[in-house]
């Protein structure tokens, strides 16, 4: 009963400051009247913080994913087994690049992300691209999202004097996971100077992703990444959740429960106050996927391809909501540019 009381308390002061990490630690156990308090109050700070706006995102031909390792990865993660590699348009030269990416320009797109597996210490092998960027951003008005990982500093700079526009690198608070999930002789401090070495090369917009549930749907080191990414202060701050995918380790995993993902989110409202905080496109389908999207729309103020029921729920509750044919990661500067391109489309 203490215990519940102090959440109240804590839950009550959330309105009107940033709540600490030890409170945020607190906050992972409310339940029943103290867990609708907690999406109470997420709701309050984001509608005084980011507003009553709702940014709705579906993928797009005009905004593709191509990997520059192809098919192939080194590691082989656990959760993922090189399985959404397969999604992406496949590309294993600079010029294979440059050609895509000339064509989606010229066929009207707004720019793509460029991905690609991880070599085993754990970033995507872009020291071959970095010219062929600078190149593209130069001939091309293509908006880059390029999926990093734990660069040095000097691949930082390189990549940020190439011109990208956004770095989307994957952050983890648990050294099990680590090497655990994704095989990596690595720990929670290299993701701490991988974050470090973005901030110091210049990267215009750093986007962190956290991964809800990646140890085999248990919850462990989501917080440490949280705190790890209030560091940098970020703009945008993604969201994804562990999917049980067919072909890995994890294919019979269950997920971590929609209420237990929110729960997370929700103290990352509270601890990120201003910063725009989306449920990525990445989470499980079905019953899951539903009642995840109707409770996150206390905290976000992103979504990429939510379900007609959610999107429904939201314009019920009032909120404005705007449609991209992008990616959730690009931040709001661009939007004149998306909209610019859909109008020429049309």
């Amino acid at each position: 009963m203490e215990t519940q009381k102090n959440l109240t308390v804590i839950l009550d002061q959330a309105l009107d400051r940033r709540i600490t990490f030890q409170e945020a630690q607190s906050l992972l156990k409310v339940e029943g009247k103290n867990f609708q308090r907690l999406l109470e109050v997420a709701r309050t700070v984001t509608d005084r913080e980011i507003g009553r706006a709702l940014r709705v995102y579906y993928p797009s031909k005009m905004f593709p994913s191509i990997s520059v390792t192809g098919g192939f990865c080194e590691l082989g993660c656990a959760h993922c087994n090189r399985h959404y590699l397969q999604h992406m348009i496949p590309v294993l030269t600079p010029d294979e690049l440059y050609q895509i990416c000339l064509n989606l320009y010229n066929e009207g797109a707004v720019g793509c992300l460029i991905s690609g597996g991880s070599n085993s210490k754990g970033y995507v092998p872009l020291e071959p691209y970095v010219n062929v960027v600078k190149r593209i951003k130069e001939d091309t008005d293509l908006i880059l999202n390029v999926h990093t990982g734990l660069l040095s500093l000097n691949l930082a700079r390189e990549l940020s004097e190439a011109g990208i526009d956004v770095a989307s690198i994957d952050v983890v608070g648990d050294n099990g996971t680590i090497t655990g999930i994704y095989g990596l002789n690595k720990k929670v401090e290299d993701y701490e100077k991988a974050l470090d070495n973005h901030l110091r090369a210049g990267i215009k917009h750093i986007v962190p992703h956290i991964c809800v549930g990646l140890n085999y749907g248990k919850i462990g080191g989501e917080l440490r990444a949280l705190k790890m990414v209030e560091r940098i202060n970020p703009e945008i701050l993604v969201f994804i959740t562990l999917i049980p995918t067919s072909g890995t380790l994890m294919e019979k995993v269950t997920p971590p429960k929609p209420e237990t993902v929110v729960k997370i989110i929700a103290i990352a409202r509270l601890l990120l106050r201003k910063a725009s905080i989306s449920l990525g496109c990445m989470r499980p389908g079905g019953l899951r996927r539903r009642k995840l999207d109707s409770l996150a729309l206390n905290m976000v103020d992103r979504i990429a391809v939510p379900v007609p029921r959610a999107l429904k729920e939201a314009e019920e509750h009032g909120l404005k909501i705007e449609k991209y044919n992008s990616c959730c990661a690009l931040p709001n500067e661009f939007d004149s540019r998306i909209k610019d391109k859909i109008s020429e489309k049309d």
